[in-house]
């Protein structure tokens, strides 16, 4: 019989001072690709930020905290920031070529936001849990 296995890879909170070292991080990149990726996804998540948090009523997931789809205006005001879902799946490979460290473990939690918010719902923190 199948093993069920309930999926929770819940990144850290986005805090000012943890935005301020992603940003030192993808500052001190060379021009590249991975470079470019992070900086699309710091500034979807920094805007992200900016808005007011969800107020739906959201579903229970497994593991107890609640997913929250983002409010309609919360939506339209981050499309033009959140990245294609092809193109986070291109991000993912990119980062997933990163050796282990501060750096790939960053360009991870800025994925998962972005994928997060792709799927339009407030991004669940290990805080949260």
């Amino acid at each position: 019989m199948a093993t069920r296995r309930i999926g929770g890879s819940f990144a850290p909170p986005l805090t000012d001072e943890r935005l301020a070292e992603y940003r030192k991080l993808i500052d001190g990149l060379d021009d590249s690709p991975v470079k470019d990726a992070m900086t699309e996804l710091l500034t979807c998540c920094e805007a992200w930020r900016e808005l007011p948090e969800s107020k739906g009523v959201g579903t229970r997931h497994p593991l107890g905290p609640t997913v929250v789809p983002l409010d309609a205006e919360i939506a339209k005001a981050l499309w033009e920031k959140i990245p294609w879902r092809e193109e986070l799946e291109m991000m993912g490979v990119l980062f997933g070529k990163i050796p282990q460290g501060e750096l790939r473990n960053a360009a991870h939690h800025l994925l998962w936001f972005g994928v997060e918010l792709e799927q339009d719902r407030e991004p669940l923190t290990n805080d949260k849990l």
